[in-house]
């Protein structure tokens, strides 16, 4: 396992992939956090990816498809064990879409939020991103690639005195990043953003350590 250069251990990251290597932004994300200096490893095994220090979650291309093949490797079971015991969990790109109930064809999704995502008039290549008030993710609005075709136009979660609300961060009408305590999602991509894409992945984490 690497060092920090104050000779501290690097946070251990898991960056799960149940695509056997088929989507190129699971790589693409191991390597820009190793540029950010921790510890990433790419893995499909369930207890690695529960007992890193944090675990990225990623998906591009097609987000129905994404959603069969993360129930079918039971990501949805490993996230959720993470989130009940506060752990740092990063969810991007197509795999955003899983944590609604409902997916844009209408299959269910992993019911992290309610309501669900749909299919966008036209697919969101590249946005600017209007950061949350209080967002610890974003600095300011800064853009983003995205290369989606379905997102979220509503967050049907209502507000509540007794918890923490999620910060939401917009591009246009649709949702674009969440902050939801340890659960972080964002619907774009960044691994393929340059310095704004870098800086989200450094404010993450900072939360690991």
């Amino acid at each position: 396992m690497s060092e920090t250069s104050s000779g501290q251990q690097a946070a251990a990251v898991a960056v799960f992939d149940p695509f056997a290597g088929a989507d190129p932004a699971v790589s693409a994300l191991r390597d820009a956090l190793r540029a950010e200096g921790v510890d990433a490893e790419i893995t499909s095994d369930p207890a690695s990816a529960v007992a890193a220090d944090g675990l990225v979650v990623a998906a591009s291309g097609d987000a129905a498809e994404a959603l069969r093949v993360l129930r079918n490797t039971q990501v949805d079971r490993v996230v959720g064990q993470r989130l009940a015991g506060s752990r740092p969990v990063l969810v991007v790109g197509a795999a955003m879409d899983a944590l609604f109930e409902r997916a844009a064809d209408g299959a269910a999704g992993f019911g992290e939020w309610p309501g669900g995502v749909v299919k966008l008039d036209a697919p969101v290549e590249r946005a600017a991103v209007a950061a949350a008030d209080g967002s610890q993710m974003l600095d300011g609005a800064q853009e983003f690639v995205f290369n989606a075709a379905t997102g979220a136009r509503d967050f049907e979660l209502k507000e509540d005195e007794f918890i923490a609300y999620p910060k939401l961060s917009w591009a246009g009408e649709v949702l674009a990043a969440v902050e939801n305590g340890p659960l972080w999602t964002t619907r774009f991509h960044p691994e393929a953003s340059g310095a704004a894409g870098a800086g989200v992945l450094r404010n993450w984490i900072a939360q690991l350590g």
